[in-house]
């Protein structure tokens, strides 16, 4: 068992030389795409005031977030990181975001400090991000639907529906969003957006 483990590691270390040669034969590293560059509206200090509405989970109620997302060195990843406070008491989140060129599709990952994570496959319609994910929760199927709309540069509205065991989607929580402060780093990327639509942030 040992032995496979470390022949996939030597296959993989092969590879990634491979790519490293080919990306300096082509006169240096990976850049980020155009699709990565869209992450940058999410970046900068939020802050966010949040209704849960009762169903499934309990009975709902409201919800203060500030959130805190940064480019990851290299500029293909945005990574946020979340206070929240409210009916659910103190919870601290890490939520990354990212593009799959593969796949073509935006990907976010979310880990929380009650044991809580999720992932989510999204895409992007002018100022509207929309992410499908599901996981399972008491042993019960939950797919979401979470769709952000950054009705301005510095604004953001969203609404997060859940689907209990194939059941229809019902709405689980709205949240608004206003930007604070801007991001100082953006890893010198080609053209950071200013503005919805131009080539240049809330987390879910």
């Amino acid at each position: 068992m040992l032995k496979r483990v470390s022949m996939v590691l030597v296959a993989a270390w092969m590879l990634i030389d491979m790519i490293t040669v080919r990306a300096q034969e082509r006169g240096g590293p990976p850049q980020p795409s155009r699709e990565h560059e869209k992450l940058g509206v999410f970046v900068g200090t939020w802050k966010d005031e949040a209704v849960m509405k009762p169903g499934p989970f309990g009975p709902g109620g409201k919800l203060s977030l500030t959130e805190s997302c940064e480019w990851f060195t290299g500029g293909f990843i945005v990574v946020c990181h979340t206070d929240t406070t409210g009916f659910m008491g103190d919870v601290k989140t890490l939520t990354v975001l990212t593009y799959d060129p593969e796949e073509k599709l935006y990907k976010f990952y979310e880990f929380n400090s009650v044991g809580w994570s999720q992932s989510a496959k999204g895409s992007v319609d002018g100022d509207t991000w929309t992410f499908d994910g599901e996981s399972k929760m008491g042993g019960k199927l939950i797919k979401s639907r979470s769709t952000i709309r950054l009705s301005s540069p510095d604004s953001a509205v969203v609404r997060s529906e859940v689907s209990v065991e194939g059941g229809p989607m019902t709405l689980l929580m709205e949240l608004n969003g206003t930007r604070v402060k801007q991001s100082s780093s953006n890893f010198n990327l080609r053209e950071l957006p200013t503005t919805i639509g131009q080539p240049r942030r809330t987390c879910l």
